[in-house]
Parts: C-alpha cells; structure tokens; sequence
C-alpha cells in the first residue's frame, strides 16, 4: 500500500477524525514534485500537515538524512519532534531532535555513529552540526522545511537558513510555513523556491475559530486590580495572560504570584527552567500563564480556553496570532483584551478586518454586555461632554495667535486627547 494512503491510519493515531484543509491542500501537493509556501493561521494543522507529507516521500531503505525540519525555538522544535514521534515510530522511521540547550556533545557523538533519516532542530544547532561539524548531511536531504518562516525571519536566524538550504543539493525540494509571509520575506523564497505551489488558508478572514472576543475598557484603571478582578469573573481551564515586554511579565507576575495557580514565560527564559514550566503546564500544574508573545506562535499548549490580552500587541494581525492559541481545532475559545481611548483606532482596524467585537465590563464577580463602545459612533464620541471639556479647558490655556501654524488642527486634536486624559483622571480621583 503507498504511503499516501495511509492516511486513515495516520488519523486514527492522533484521534483525528478527519484533515484539516491546510493538510488536503498540502497531500494533494504530495507527489507532484513541488515546493510549497504555506501560508495559514495558527491552529489550523500545518505541523501534521508537513509530517504527513514526510512519510509520502520518504525512501525507509536509505538510511541517511533525507529531511531537514527548521524552527524559530526550541519549544516548537520539541514540539514538531513530539507531534513526530507516534509517526515515526509507527513506520520505523528515524527521527532524531537538535536543539540549542541540549548537550551538543551527545549529539555529535550519535552522528559520527550515522545520521537519522529526519532531522528536527533550531536554526543554530543544525547549522552548527552541519556547516561547523560537518556531522549532520545537509547535502544529502531530498527536503527542507522552514516552520515558522516569518518568525525566523523576526529573531534574525534567516541568515543561519540561508547558510544550511545554500548547502541543498540541486534537485533538493522546499517548503515553506508561515502564518504570515511578510514582503521582507520575498528575497529568501525567490532565491530557493522556483516556480513554487502558494497555499493560502483563511488570509481573508481575521477570526476563522471559534473564538469569541471581549473588549473591556479600563477608564485608566490600574490593570494589575482589573486583572485580579477578571480573573474572578471567569473560570477557565488554561488562559494565557499576554504582556508586550518581559518587563511587564515580570510585572504582572509579581502581582499574581501569591495565587498558586499563576506561571510565567518568557523569551530568554533560562532553556532548564522553560522545559520545566512547559512540562508542569502540560500536567496542568498551572491555570494561568503570564506570558511575551513567545507562546503565541505555533506553540501547541493544549487546552486553551481563554486569552487574555493584558496589553493589546503592537501589530494588529499579532492580535490574532495571540487569540488563537484557544479556539483550537474545533473547540470554543474567549479572548479578553484591556483597552482605552488611545486604542480606539486599533479597535477600528480590528472591526474594519471583519473581527466581530463584544464589548463587556465587570460587575459582581461577571462579564455583561457593556454599551461603552457599542452605542456610540465616532462622531458622537468627539461631541461627547468630556471632549467638550477637554477642548474648552485647553482653548482657555493657549495664547491666541492671529497666525495659524502648519498642522494646527492635527497637534490641536493631539492637544486635546492629552486634556482629556486629564481631566478623566481628576474626575476619577475626586470620586
């Protein structure tokens, strides 16, 4: 029997019922020789994806390097190898797992004994192993595969790729997977992937899960209180607690530690302390993860029920990256994200992307409907009493000038957003 019909097996072993549309789309490439860019959205399947496609190809006879698998970190790499283990093992294939952290000395010394038919590993240590060691046969593989492409691009390991896939052999094929395919990234497809099949799932559409996304407006509130308060208001199985920076992390967590249930993550993370907070969240050791934008990337932390974006990312598409971490593989999700006035843009954007928007606050330990934002255009808002306020107040400071400057009405306007912000506070203290 090929191996490409196989596949009803391969879905009875990780209980799956049936294929994703990314691994249709990517199987149905399988054996016309082509190299693909995938371009899909978290949660969609990509990592089976890539490993059926594997086993459609492989020769079990050769017993040598034939496939290269590259990722960003060495939580994802670890994952794709566990992901790849039950498949590996069932068709004897030999996988093996090189990551930055793990003792490079064992791992030279199992390849001067020979080399696995797939190679798993971060940039660094494949590149280290094959360009520096010269133990890992780069030059042999039939099949490259760059997981994570633009969040390699983003840690600066493109050039660690380029270095490896420069060594392919010339009938050697690529494959490309990404969420996103920034333009930054065009150069590097061009230069290796001729005449490539482009795959693209739900591009259009910002929220394709099942994920359900409440706004809470913080009326300048302290968010370290409102989050204590939140965290009453729900019941979640896991929920990750997003922050921008490791600062704001550390901040949070801080705040939350006393609560038993709450753990953090990080990007520079010492590699012992990360395994050991990823395994106990794995045995549900923990409710709450305080975490940098490090899990939401292809990280696959089962069970996610909720999000909780403390801070809304700096990128609006980042947003959705982050909400789906939950909403996965078919199951139900809740993103909950702390906004105010000066996020009403960001909002805008969100809205004008087709994402559907609820807009809530807390009261007596519960999440209700919220009119904040729902009743109101923008129009309305700048004619509410508070602007009125605000712009009254600041046309009573400024010195009248018969000459008008350029950009009067723009740094006006800006003027007047900083006098609100203001007067809300006073308003706020004084209560």
């Amino acid at each position: 029997m090929e191996r490409i019909d196989k596949i009803q097996e391969y879905l009875k072993l990780y209980n799956f019922d049936s294929l994703t549309e990314v691994q249709e789309k990517v199987l149905d490439s399988a054996n016309k020789n082509r190299n693909l860019v995938v371009q899909s959205v978290t949660g969609s399947g990509k990592t089976h994806a890539f490993l059926f496609y594997i086993l459609s190809i492989i020769d079990k006879d050769i017993k040598d390097l034939q496939v290269v698998i590259s990722s960003p970190t060495r939580e994802l790499a670890r994952q794709i190898y566990e992901m790849a283990k039950p498949l590996m093992e069932y068709e004897d294939v030999d996988c093996k797992l090189f990551v930055g952290g793990d003792d490079i000395e064992k791992a030279k010394k199992k390849l001067s004994k020979g080399n696995p038919q797939i190679a798993i590993g971060t940039p660094g240590r494949l590149n280290q192993l094959s360009i520096d060691e010269g133990l890992l046969n780069i030059y042999k593989a039939n099949l490259f595969i760059l997981d994570e492409a633009d969040m390699t691009m983003d840690s600066g390991f493109l050039p660690l790729v380029d270095k490896m896939f420069d060594k392919a052999k010339e009938s050697a094929r690529f494959q490309v997977y990404s969420a996103t395919i920034p333009v930054q990234l065009e150069p590097f497809l061009k230069k290796y992937l001729s005449n490539p099949t482009f795959i693209e799932i739900n591009k259009k559409d910002l929220t394709p899960l099942n994920i359900t996304h409440y706004f809470i407006k913080t009326k300048f509130r302290d968010k370290n209180v409102l989050t204590k308060e939140l965290m009453k208001c729900i019941n979640p199985f896991l929920c990750i607690i997003y922050c921008n920076t490791k600062e704001q992390v550390l901040s949070l967590y801080n705040y939350l530690k006393s609560d038993k249930r709450v753990t953090l993550m990080y990007g520079d993370m010492e590699p012992t302390k990360r395994r050991r907070i990823m395994k106990d969240i794995r045995d549900l050791k923990y409710t709450y993860i305080v975490s940098t934008d490090l899990t939401a990337r292809g990280l696959d932390i089962s069970g996610v029920s909720h999000i909780i974006n403390f801070e809304l990312p700096n990128d609006v598409e980042f947003y959705v990256h982050r909400s789906g971490r939950t909403g996965r593989m078919f199951s139900d999700g809740l993103s909950i994200s702390f906004y105010d006035l000066d996020d009403d843009s960001y909002l805008d954007k969100l809205e004008a992307k087709g994402l559907k928007t609820e807009y809530v606050e807390m009261k007596d330990g519960a999440l209700i409907e919220s009119k904040i934002r729902n009743a109101r255009s923008r129009k309305d808002f700048y004619k509410s009493k508070i602007n009125q306020e605000a712009e009254q107040s600041l046309r009573q400071k400024r010195t009248i000038s018969k000459k008008v400057k350029p950009n009067y009405k723009k740094n006006f306007n800006k003027k007047v957003r900083e006098e609100r912000k203001k007067l809300i506070l006073k308003k706020l203290k004084s209560k």
